[in-house]
């Protein structure tokens, strides 16, 4: 087949799908869009979201038919991965930006999920009731609590990732994706082989962190990656880059725009460091039950038992709220309800901090949970804690609500910046050598991999070279 018959076969294949009513789609992408934006957050870099912008428009522009208003986002998420939402919502996140080498690969994988956008690759799964949904509290305990409103308030997502908005996609699906997203990449001036790289090395990171190797499996939804790979640069040399004219000059240009990149966890967002969760912008810190699972998220942060049977939640609760009168109010809701029994609603204290605090049974057939909700004031906010557990862990999750406190200097200085430095080598140093001289804080195997070079091999004067490193983080007020 002629690379012009391929081209034509790929605009008719997107254009018959766009035919399609797409309402659905930006409904979808609507809705989803601000629950990652609550659940996972957006970084915000001005160098790099100008370049992710402005590769996913040129791209875009290349589209013979578009339906959808495009929005290119950066997740705030150390995890690599690359999604969309239906309606034309692509996020790339900071964990896969910083194993990028080139603008080509940057423009392959958001090709690739462009395409999962117009041939509607989402829609077409959830109406095979294989969306994925977002995991709610373990054990089930949410269906002890009887009470609409207060179920709503306990009722928080506490198992988030990107994948929770992504559909599950078939073999066909990403196979379709692959070969129409590296097309796509070639009409805007981009090298289609450049996606399989970008997949080795994502490949290679995943085996590196996890100590496997991945294995192909003839049960599984998803393609094997090295098939996938194979197809690609078996594909690649029938599509040439149409008037190559990159938005980055060159590629010392492209890795400048890295300089300052967060890694590793965000400590705008909170850190755990063990079982403390310390939050620098506003001075608090919260101490979870040693041996819990922890979840922290820009809409809460949660503990849990390994066997899901207690669960602690922290948020910020609505600015206009009057936690007395809350309180007050789910109280008369509780006592019409049979299902419910008002064990305490006091006004308290938790570490000399004013709080309201509302426990309630629930029962529901042979299963009994407590339930505990505190609203507390601190620094002139008002913090929400809720909790939920079997009669046996109770103690430990009422112990959970009440680790809330202040902050002290030493815990505040506990919290790094960790960020991705762009620095220049000296003559002959390797990796190692140019490691010791920067301060980076990776070893060396990852080092080389995020930097695509032989950790062994020297460098020559003034090469680019990614490295990682640390500093107090400064608390913003």
């Amino acid at each position: 087949m002629t690379r012009a018959l391929l081209l034509i076969c790929f605009l008719l294949g997107v254009t018959a799908t766009q035919a399609q009513d797409v309402s659905i789609d930006k409904k979808l992408g609507a809705q989803n869009a601000a629950m990652v934006e609550q659940e996972m957050g957006l970084y915000h870099h001005d160098s790099l979201y100008h370049l992710v912008n402005a590769v996913g428009n040129k791209l875009v522009s290349r589209l013979k038919t578009n339906p959808f208003e495009f929005k290119f986002f950066i997740a705030d998420s150390p995890e690599p991965n690359a999604f969309a939402l239906p309606g034309g919502y692509v996020y790339v996140t900071r964990g896969i930006l910083i194993l990028l080498q080139s603008e080509d690969e940057l423009a392959g994988i958001m090709a690739h999920e462009i395409i999962h956008v117009t041939q509607r690759h989402s829609v077409k799964q959830a109406q095979k009731g294989l969306l994925t949904g977002i995991l709610k509290i373990p054990g089930n305990l949410i269906n002890t609590v009887t009470g609409t409103r207060i179920g709503n308030i306990i009722n928080t997502p506490i198992d988030f990732s990107a994948k929770a908005f992504i559909a599950k996609y078939s073999r066909g699906h990403e196979s379709e994706s692959d070969s129409y997203g590296i097309q796509l990449a070639a009409s805007a001036g981009y090298k289609p082989e450049a996606l399989a790289e970008a997949l080795v090395r994502l490949n290679k990171e995943v085996a590196l962190l996890t100590g496997e190797q991945e294995r192909k499996s003839y049960f599984s939804d998803h393609p094997y990656t090295p098939e996938r790979v194979n197809s690609i640069r078996k594909s690649a040399p029938y599509y040439k880059p149409v008037n190559p004219s990159p938005i980055s000059r060159n590629t010392t240009h492209f890795l400048q725009k890295f300089d300052g990149l967060c890694f590793g966890e965000n400590p705008q967002q909170g850190v755990f460091i063990d079982t403390l969760f310390v939050q620098s912008d506003l001075r608090f810190a919260w101490l979870t039950p040693s041996g819990w699972q922890v979840m922290n998220k820009p809409s809460m942060v949660a503990t849990f038992s390994k066997k899901g049977d207690a669960i602690a939640t922290l948020k910020i609760a609505d600015p206009k709220s009057q936690p007395k009168e809350i309180t007050e109010k789910l109280k008369t809701e509780a006592q019409k309800n049979p299902g419910l029994t008002v064990l305490t609603a006091i006004d308290t204290t938790i570490n000399s901090y004013p709080a309201y605090l509302l426990r309630l049974r629930s029962s529901d057939k042979n299963q009994v949970a407590i339930t505990e909700l505190i609203w507390l004031q601190y620094n002139g906010m008002v913090f929400q804690l809720a909790g939920i557990s079997t009669p046996e862990l109770h103690k430990q999750m009422h112990e959970a609500l009440c680790g809330f406190r202040a902050a002290n200097p030493e815990e505040l200085s506990l919290v790094k910046l960790y960020e991705l430095k762009i620095v220049k080598s000296q003559l002959n140093e390797t990796i190692e050598h140019v490691s010791q001289r920067t301060g980076n804080r990776l070893k060396p195997d990852f080092t080389s991999l995020i930097n695509e070079y032989d950790a062994s091999k020297p460098f020559s004067n003034g090469e680019l070279v990614k490295v990682v490193t640390s500093k107090p983080y400064h608390a913003k007020r």
